[in-house]
């Protein structure tokens, strides 16, 4: 993905993120043509393993409530 995404947890501390998937394509299909995994979703802000874990959740969460 190029670009930037930024998430803002609950604590107001915003985080960069990116959405890898594969294909790229992948992108722009509906949400019923490809099912968006934890491993697509990359943290490009520095943190701990347990803190991108954390992040890696919310953000998908925050991705399905929105669609």
């Amino acid at each position: 993905m190029t670009g930037e995404s930024f998430y803002l947890d609950i604590d107001g501390v915003t985080w960069q993120y990116m959405l890898v998937t594969d294909p790229p394509a992948a992108l722009y299909w509906n949400a019923s043509s490809y099912k968006l995994r934890l491993s697509d979703i990359k943290i490009a802000t520095k943190c701990s393993p347990e803190d991108r874990k954390r992040l890696r959740r919310e953000i998908m969460k925050d991705i399905q409530e929105n669609e």
